[in-house]
């Protein structure tokens, strides 16, 4: 064979074959360990990321800050508004509700994988704080590929667990390659259980490539979005409204499926939905000096340059507010036609006259909806009317449309941490269960 015939084994595929190994002799260790020896461990770990003055959230901030587009100011309040959500108690008792002994009876028993691969996505680092603590609950170490527009939370992660429980942070192995690294992402689909966060694309892109024994948990592209109503004129509901919309736009460059795209104003005035505009532009204004705009890249720059300029266009013909501040867009749109997202702190406000018109503009969207924040609702719009035909309220109509969270403006990117993430329970999905009937011998 000649020089130039000599393939060199890939690079990446062999660090992911040399983890693999070792996480899967790492894990006969973990689940020799009993249910509540493991979640006491990992509760602990999240303990330290949930105090006010965890040294792993600081560290996390300032490499986050050199190595992401979010300025510094976002990152910290982004990561302490989100881990203060974030109960430890709360998470104990999700997992014992879900997979403890108590939980699954004298009959079932948890079948944990031998191993599980967890494939982040996106540049917000929650998920993957989350997504790689709940399979060492069930007994299953973790390969975790970092993702390329967060390659820092990862690698702190793991040792935020090293310095609780060595013998635990074996079973928990970072791994960075290029997206385009076919042979190692190879090695990481063929463990018994995926998980990943990422577009629709994406995760079409890795269940094909599964087996048809492999359990996948896909987390796919979602949007959030927020409903206000008439009510928001009684007492400080506006303000406090609009400063809550201001965070939940301005939290993580509305990156992430829980930021707020557009708000629907339901059954609102013209004067009450300029003053919402209003307020909520000066709110985000306010944030501009705490939490100022990060980087945006070239391509979302020119979106949202294109998108400002139509809105200019339509609010020269056919009425609406345009108001821009030195990193925000809000727009108060004259109808409620569908039109493109394009981040960067954009905020369409859209009008809707009825219940059945907003369901109307949602339903496109089935599927696609992840949490919704309301505020200044009519009662009748969120409480069964006995006098209806039984029609369902506008709450009950949302979650059959895919909505897994319901909360108030300001809370949409705190959600706590045993939210049921797209309408999954967080563990039962990353383990099996096996069923012992009674056998007559």
């Amino acid at each position: 064979m000649s020089r130039l015939e000599i393939q060199w084994p890939d690079a990446a595929a062999e660090r992911a074959r040399a983890a693999r190994g070792r996480l899967i002799r790492a894990g006969e260790g973990l689940r020799a360990r009993s249910f509540e020896d493991r979640l006491a461990s990992v509760a602990r770990v999240l303990s330290e990321w949930t105090r006010a003055d965890s040294v792993w959230r600081r560290e996390l901030e300032r490499a986050l800050a050199a190595t992401t587009p979010f300025s510094q100011g976002a990152i910290a309040e982004g990561l302490e508004s989100a881990l203060r959500a974030w109960e430890p108690g709360a998470f104990v008792e999700c997992a014992r509700r879900e997979v403890g002994p108590g939980a699954l009876g004298e009959a079932r028993t948890l079948a944990p994988y031998a191993w599980t691969t967890v494939i982040a996505g996106g540049p917000i680092p929650m998920p993957t704080l989350l997504s790689a603590l709940i399979p060492l609950v069930v007994g299953s170490p973790v390969l975790l590929r970092e993702t390329e527009k967060d390659p820092i939370t990862a690698s702190v992660l793991r040792r935020s667990i090293a310095a609780q429980d060595p013998e635990l942070a074996a079973c928990c192995e970072p791994l960075a390659f290029p997206h385009d690294d076919a042979a190692a992402y190879e090695i990481l689909l063929t463990a018994p259980c995926v998980v990943a966060t990422g577009s629709d694309e994406a995760l079409g892109a890795i269940s094909a490539r599964l087996g048809p024994t492999t359990r996948f948990v896909g987390y796919g592209h979602r949007f959030s979005i927020a409903i206000l109503g008439p009510r928001l004129c009684e007492g400080d509901l506006l303000e406090r409204a609009a400063e809550g919309l201001a965070l939940d736009v301005a939290r993580w460059d509305q990156m992430g499926c829980l930021s707020a795209v557009v708000v629907y104003l339901l059954g609102v005035d013209t004067a009450l939905a300029e003053q919402i505009a209003e307020s909520v532009s000066d709110a985000l204004a306010r944030l501009e000096d705490s939490m100022p705009r990060g980087s945006i890249e070239t391509a979302r720059a020119a979106q949202l340059a294109s998108e400002r300029a139509e809105a200019r266009m339509r609010v020269a013909t056919s009425g609406g507010r345009l108001l821009e501040g030195r990193g925000h867009t809000v727009v108060l749109e004259a109808d409620a036609q569908a039109r493109p997202a394009p981040l960067g702190r954009f905020l369409r406000l859209m009008p809707v006259s009825t219940h059945a018109e907003l369901l109307e503009r949602l339903t496109p969207f089935a599927g696609q909806l992840s949490s919704v924040a309301i505020a200044g609702l009519a009662e009748e719009n969120s409480v069964p009317d006995p006098r209806s035909s039984g029609d369902l309220p506008l709450l009950s109509q949302l979650s059959h449309l895919g909505v897994s969270r319901i909360t108030e403006p300001g809370r949409l990117q705190t959600p706590p941490v045993d939210w049921p993430h797209d309408g999954l329970p967080l563990f039962t999905p990353l383990a099996r269960m096996l069923q012992r009937d009674a056998v007559r011998l």
